[in-house]
Formats: C-alpha cells, structure tokens, sequence
C-alpha cells in the first residue's frame, strides 16, 4: 500500500513540473564575428528572437569589439527577458559592463 502512495505522489510531482514548464523561458545565445567586430543573436525556444548588429543604445552602427563584451551585453538582455522585462540596454549599462564604443 505505501508503494502505491509513493507512485502517486512521484506521479503528482511529474505532473506538476511537466504542466508548469512554460514558467521559465529558454533562451540561447550565438555570438558573430564579422570582418570589423561582433555581434549577438538571442533565440528563444530553438527561433530567433533578437538579431542585434551593433551595440544597443551606442550612436550609429557600431559592432562590439571582442566577443567577450559582446556575451555581456548579450547576457544582461536574456537576464532582462527571464525576468519579463523589457530588453533595453542603456548607456549606462554599456559603461558598467566596460563596454568600448563612441559616444
């Protein structure tokens, strides 16, 4: 009789995740080289959700200079939809995050 409580409360719980999966989204990130610096794309569930060619909230067209500052400004707008806000990223950002661009 305890087996069977046990399978029905394993099986409740597998319930449960499996139905409250959507509550967090799954994003991914893929980072681009072109001939003059770097760019993101974000994906979300396998599609592509943001294709950002330069630096966000930067004048002008500019691309990042390394991948590294690239994945962090990447990374802080993923943060930013996890959270279920917007995805804007802003000159102060950029310069907490020691990102190089003109301003």
């Amino acid at each position: 009789m305890k087996t069977i409580k046990y399978l029905v409360i394993i099986f409740a719980v597998f319930s449960w995740v499996s139905c409250n999966k959507n509550l967090t989204e799954k994003y991914s990130i893929k980072i681009l080289k072109t001939e003059s610096g770097y760019y993101y794309d974000v994906y979300k569930k396998g599609k592509l959700f943001i294709h950002q060619p330069n630096i966000p909230a930067a004048i002008g067209n500019q691309e990042f200079k390394d991948s590294l500052q690239c994945l962090r400004i990447a990374e802080l707008v993923v943060q930013k939809m996890e959270k279920k806000n917007f995805p804007t990223i802003t000159i102060e950002e950029l310069k907490k995050n020691n990102i190089e661009f003109k301003n």
